[in-house]
C-alpha cells in the first residue's frame, strides 16, 4: 500500500532527529506528521508488506462499537492488544498496598511490580468505547455487573451522549450535516484511562452518495499500531455506510506525531525492501447483519484474495 510505505519512507529518509518519549525507547518522525489517503474503490487498506491478522482489528473495532472496557473480553476472543495497560488509578492504589507489604524495591523492581498489577488488571477505564457510546457519562465499573454484562460500566442515571448512534442517525437524516463528528478525546476522563486515546477523532463527510471517513491521531506508532489504525477504520467505514445505505469514498488519517520506534526501525527497512501485493477486499455480508451497533467481528466480514509477506514482530512501547 504506497500511502503508508511513502510516510514510513519520509520517516525513515528525514526523520533524522532521535527523541526520547514516555516509553523510555526512543524515536525518529516528522515536525509535522504526515496524512495517510486511500480511495475504497481501490480495495481495502490492509498492508501487504507484512501480515497482519484482520479478525484481531475487527474483534477490538466490535469491542469500541460496544462501549466495552474490560480487557477479558478481549482475551476471552483471543485479541492481546490491550494485554499490557489498565486503569492506572486501580494499577496505583494496588501498587501503593503491595509496595507496603513488600521490603524496599529497586527502580527495576517497581516497574516489574507495576507492570504484573497492570497485566492482572481487567478495567481499563473510560477509553475509546465508552466515550464512543456514553460521551460526558458516569463510568462505573462492578465486578458482577461486568461478569452479568460487559457493556454495563455505566450510571444508567447518567449515560451520557452516545455519540456513534447520534452519528448514525445524522447519516440517515442529514447527511450534508458538517458536525458528524464522533471524540475519544475527554480530558476529564483521561487520568482513568489505561491510555489516553491516540486517534482522538473521526468524521463522516458524505458527498455524491459516497461516504468518506477522516480520522484524526495525534500519536502514531508508524510500524505496529497505524496499520491497525488504517484497517480498523476503514472497516469502521464499511460499517457506517452499510448502515446508512451509502458507497464507501475516501479514507483519510491525519497523522500528527508521525514516528518509528528505534528498535522497529530494522524491521521498517526489511518492510520498505519488499514489493506490496494487490489490496484484498472485505465485504460485510447480509447475514446476520442487525445493524452496526449489534455486528459481531465474529462473523461479520469476509476478507477476500488476501496476499501478503511473512509476519514482522516488533516489541510493544509499554
Amino acid at each position: 500500500m504506497k500511502a503508508y510505505l511513502d510516510i514510513l519512507d519520509n520517516i525513515m529518509t528525514n526523520g533524522h532527529d532521535l527523541r526520547m518519549n514516555r516509553t523510555g525507547i526512543p524515536d525518529i518522525g516528522l515536525s509535522a506528521g504526515a496524512v495517510f489517503e486511500h480511495d475504497m474503490s481501490n480495495g481495502f487498506p490492509l498492508v501487504t508488506t507484512k501480515k497482519m491478522g484482520l479478525k484481531n482489528i475487527a474483534t477490538e473495532l466490535e469491542f469500541f462499537l460496544r462501549g466495552i472496557t474490560d480487557k477479558k473480553w478481549l482475551q476471552d476472543r483471543n485479541c492481546h492488544i490491550w494485554d499490557e495497560w489498565a486503569n492506572p488509578v486501580k494499577v496505583e492504589q494496588k501498587y501503593n498496598i503491595a509496595a507496603a507489604q513488600l521490603p524496599p524495591m529497586t527502580e527495576p523492581e517497581q516497574t516489574v511490580t507495576r507492570n504484573a498489577i497492570m497485566d492482572a488488571e481487567r478495567d481499563l477505564g473510560p477509553i475509546y468505547g465508552f466515550q464512543w457510546r456514553h460521551f460526558g457519562g458516569e463510568y462505573q465499573w462492578d465486578q458482577k455487573r461486568i461478569d452479568a454484562n460487559p457493556t454495563d460500566n455505566f450510571n444508567p442515571q447518567n449515560p451520557g451522549l452516545d455519540q456513534v448512534q447520534s452519528a448514525i442517525n445524522k447519516l440517515k437524516n442529514n447527511p450534508n450535516d458538517r458536525r458528524i463528528l464522533v471524540s475519544a478525546w475527554n480530558p476529564i476522563a483521561i487520568p482513568q484511562m489505561a491510555l489516553p486515546p491516540c486517534h482522538v477523532m473521526h468524521q463522516l463527510v458524505v458527498r455524491d452518495g459516497k461516504l468518506s471517513l477522516i480520522w484524526t491521531q495525534r500519536s502514531c506508532d508508524m510500524f505496529l499500531g497505524v496499520p491497525y489504525n488504517i484497517a480498523s477504520y476503514a472497516l469502521l467505514l464499511l460499517l457506517y455506510a452499510k448502515e446508512a445505505g451509502l458507497k464507501p469514498g475516501t479514507l483519510k488519517g491525519e497523522l500528527h506525531d508521525a514516528h518509528i520506534y528505534q528498535n522497529h526501525i530494522p524491521q521498517v527497512r526489511e518492510q520498505l525492501k519488499r514489493k506490496p501485493y494487490p489490496l484484498p477486499t472485505v465485504e460485510i455480508p447480509n447475514e446476520n447483519w442487525r445493524g452496526m451497533l449489534n455486528w459481531s467481528a465474529s462473523n461479520g466480514f469476509k476478507l477476500k484474495n488476501y496476499l501478503c509477506h511473512e509476519k514482522l514482530r516488533g516489541a510493544v512501547a509499554r
